[in-house]
């Protein structure tokens, strides 16, 4: 083999690798640290400074829940804290019944009040009394194919918490739902 069909032969093989490698790597990956459920079928990134604290990615359901460090927090007996659950369902025609359910349940908590910005049907954006604190909640549910989604982030409303920190909170609880999303 010359040396020219060589060289041609490299270089389409690195340009052949280059271009799988382009198209499995996302155009815009999120920052923080990236998680999946189902073996992949369920892809998810949360803020980098929020630990997991439970985590089950085998059997039906799987999940993980994070704690959302709030520097007020501390002494209160409360935590910040966010999840993504997927469950696999025998049937994907229950999805309305699963989020009905949700939206209820969440609407006979104690001291509930819906807020008007949350987007979507199949979102809720609400405070609610867990014991005597008052928590606000982000709540958002998905169908991929056979597998349900629920995304939940909930914070108490504790008169230290900075507004910088509740910025951040509400921007990595966005992004879980944003990139838990079905696309």
């Amino acid at each position: 083999m010359k040396s020219t069909t060589r060289t041609r032969l490299a270089c389409l093989l690195i340009a052949s690798i280059a271009a799988s490698a382009a198209a499995q790597t996302p155009k815009n990956p999120e920052p923080g640290t990236h998680y999946a459920l189902y073996e992949g079928a369920v892809k998810f990134s949360a803020p980098s400074d929020w630990p997991p604290i439970m985590q089950k990615t085998e059997g039906t359901p799987q999940f993980v829940a994070f704690q959302v460090r709030n520097p007020a927090d501390q002494g209160s007996g409360e935590v910040s804290q966010a999840s993504v659950e997927a469950k696999l369902l025998n049937d994907a025609s229950t999805f309305p019944a699963l989020v009905n359910a949700g939206t209820d349940k969440a609407k006979q908590m104690p001291g509930y009040e819906a807020r008007g910005d949350s987007v979507g049907a199949n979102a809720l954006h609400y405070i609610a009394l867990d014991g005597k604190q008052r928590y606000e909640y982000r709540e958002a549910w998905y169908l991929d194919l056979k597998i349900f989604i629920h995304i939940r982030c909930a914070r108490p409303l504790l008169t230290e918490t900075s507004t910088a920190w509740t910025a951040a909170f509400e921007s990595g609880c966005a992004q879980l739902m944003r990139t838990a999303k079905p696309h």
